[in-house]
């Protein structure tokens, strides 16, 4: 059984993977909502970026599993029985089979081509450990394609996603991600593609029809009048915890005649 379990598992469906590397408040929900909007293409909303932490797991189990491999962990009265187990291939396997299942819910399989999600929080990546994040990334998601998603920086701070951090906190942190993006551009030059919020939202009809075309043509190889016309259908969609750069700033609350609001416990 368990080895018809593991031939199940080599025969899953290989996906196309797409991910989008961007920032908060740079129109990524928008672009989410433009790539779902290709044929066979399911990109999933932020997931607290997770992913980092099982990269992280890998490199701690395997650096323990390396360290005591002579301790006799193949023996039952080893304290490190079953260590040799802990392999960046195992790792690898299982963390491309537990994210896949969560980005596919509930969604059938067969009618997808392709698979990934959004994130905002790629600046958690340490700068020494960018080149061995992706070396890991793409054991985990073999050839994978990303959309890097760019705002004016300046208008992206005003925003809700960075209103409880400075703002210096938050040029940082975008600084980082366009390092990121940078280090991406030229290390995977032909599996990236460029968009950036203020073309596609831009008045000049002509030139958010270019970067549509050039974002479908990325993912899917074509782009013609019936899916460009798909996706400016998407553009009159708000996307987002409030969309379109608005601020997220509630007024605030007026307190009664003559009564004091009790502060929120």
């Amino acid at each position: 059984m368990k080895w018809r379990i593991l031939r199940f598992l080599g025969r899953r469906k290989r996906y196309e993977w797409l991910f989008v590397v961007t920032y908060g408040r740079s129109g990524s929900t928008l672009v989410q909502g433009l790539l779902n909007a290709l044929p066979r293409t399911l990109v999933r909303g932020e997931n607290g970026f997770y992913p980092l932490g099982l990269f992280h797991a890998e490199h701690r189990g395997t650096d323990f599993a390396r360290i005591h491999m002579n301790h006799e962990p193949r023996k039952s009265s080893s304290a490190f029985y079953g260590v040799q187990h802990l392999t960046p291939q195992a790792f690898a396997r299982d963390a491309r089979h537990f994210m896949t299942r969560l980005l596919l819910g509930t969604m059938p399989r067969p009618t997808l081509k392709r698979l990934g999600f959004k994130e905002v929080l790629w600046h958690e990546i340490a700068p020494e450990e960018t080149e061995e994040f992706f070396a890991w990334f793409e054991r985990v998601f073999p050839n994978a394609k990303y959309v890097l998603n760019t705002r004016d920086q300046e208008m992206a701070s005003t925003s809700g996603f960075w209103q409880q951090q400075g703002k210096d906190a938050a040029l940082a942190a975008m600084a980082r991600v366009v390092e990121i993006q940078e280090y991406l551009r030229t290390s995977r030059p032909d599996r990236v593609v460029d968009t950036r919020y203020e073309v596609v939202t831009g008045a000049d009809k002509a030139a958010s029809d270019d970067e549509l075309r050039k974002l479908a043509t990325f993912v899917t190889g074509a782009c013609d009048d019936a899916l460009l016309s798909k996706l400016r259908g998407v553009l009159a969609v708000g996307h987002g915890p409030n969309p379109f750069g608005k601020s997220r700033k509630k007024p605030a609350a007026k307190k009664a005649a003559g009564k004091k609001v009790a502060p929120k416990q």
